[in-house]
């Protein structure tokens, strides 16, 4: 089983000027020859402005980085399934994930249980790097800190349920971004905009076992699972605080993984994949079948799509892996698998995912099956030998 990629978590600043240095050294680390990034929409979904975040995002790849970044337009757990699918498509070439701004409690309750997030889950546990920022870092805690709720609107103190990416390997964190925050002026707005003063009180809901993690602005530490390490990056540092105790790491530094368990000192656990709740299940078979039809592999993505389907779904989704795997099949068998593929290419191409379009009618060339562009729309014809 190949090992997770790197996970990355930036305090704020992913996409300024001092940050380009550290994008450029986890590309390299990433050893791909033709990076493939990928922007996940959802924890900014909610906001007006979701699509000028996007664009600045994509500016930033392709003027700093020389690189085309591919959107992953899931806003919200009820996008219509066409949008989803385009989502899934771009996500499962991806080896580059990259989310920030936006609410953490609003990613949290959009990205639980849904094929997107396994698909992303699945592509990370194959070696895509995850680089989440500011506001996205906090949801991939088992403990995430409702920003807006409590500076905002001024809810009691509290703790939402995060979702837990590093639990499988025994880390319960509380990840804080913006950790030197100094906006405040004539009061303190370190600790994410909470201050000092109120964190503290936080800090005393959790659990003994959880661990803090804060991270300075314009600030990166990257998590290698496999390596049992932690690198941090970029201009300050970062904070790790297990009850009364706080360890401080400046940029540069390299520690064990240790440091961010509480009251353990063994040597990390082989990743295994984790699922705290049986009813994501389904969802985790769909982001595996999504991360496979991605690489190439239809049949098999088929297959694995219907274990996570309602039976009178799964009966078509098997049919259609069988239609696939079977050349001697009539077109009239064929006819409305290739008319979805077809609609699926198109969606691309009005969105913009060249590429992505491109690589689906390649793969359908490579099995026999040729797509033609005419005014009166796409049309397919078998190709024979």
């Amino acid at each position: 089983m190949s090992n997770p990629g790197l996970v990355t978590l930036i305090g704020s600043g992913e996409v300024s000027a001092g940050m380009v240095k550290v994008h450029r050294q986890l590309l390299e680390e990433l050893g791909a020859s033709t990076p493939r990034p990928v922007f996940l929409e959802t924890p900014a979904g909610f906001e007006l402005g979701v699509e000028a975040i996007a664009g600045r995002f994509q500016e930033y790849f392709r003027n700093s980085l020389g690189l085309d970044l591919r959107l992953a337009r899931f806003r919200r757990r009820d996008d219509p399934p066409a949008e989803q699918a385009l989502a899934l498509a771009s996500l499962a070439e991806a080896d580059y994930i990259i989310a920030g701004p936006g609410s953490p409690t609003y990613a949290i309750e959009q990205l639980r249980g849904t094929p997107i997030l396994a698909t992303m889950l699945q592509r990370w546990h194959d070696g895509a790097q995850l680089v989440f920022a500011s506001a996205a870092t906090i949801a991939l805690g088992l403990h995430a800190l409702p920003v807006y709720e409590i500076y905002k609107v001024g809810r009691d103190l509290y703790w939402a349920e995060g979702l837990n990416l590093l639990g499988g390997d025994r880390i319960e964190l509380a990840i804080v971004p913006h950790w030197d925050n100094a906006e405040g002026g004539t009061h303190d707005t370190r600790a994410c905009f909470m201050g000092m003063e109120r964190f503290a009180r936080l800090q005393a809901l959790l659990p003994p076992q959880a661990v803090v993690l804060g991270v300075d602005e314009h600030t990166a530490i990257s998590l290698d699972l496999a390596g049992g390490a932690a690198t941090v990056r970029g201009k300050g540092g970062v904070s790790v605080l297990r009850g009364s105790d706080i360890d401080r790491f400046e940029t540069g530094s390299r520690f064990s993984l240790d440091a961010l368990r509480a009251g353990q000192t063994e040597s990390p656990s082989d990743f295994t994949e984790v699922s705290a709740d049986p009813s994501a299940e389904p969802a985790h078979a769909i982001g595996r079948a999504a991360a496979r039809i991605g690489a190439g592999d239809l049949r098999s993505g088929l297959r694995l799509a219907a274990e996570g389907a309602p039976p009178e779904v799964a009966a078509v989704l098997l049919q259609a892996a069988a239609t696939a795997q079977d050349s001697r099949a009539s077109d009239d068998e064929l006819a409305p698998l290739l008319e979805l593929l077809i609609q699926t290419r198109a969606g691309l191409r009005e969105r913009g995912e060249w590429a992505l379009a491109d690589g689906l009618r390649d793969r359908l060339l490579a099995i026999g099956f040729e797509l033609r562009d005419a005014p009166e729309g796409t049309v397919w014809i078998r190709r024979t030998a």
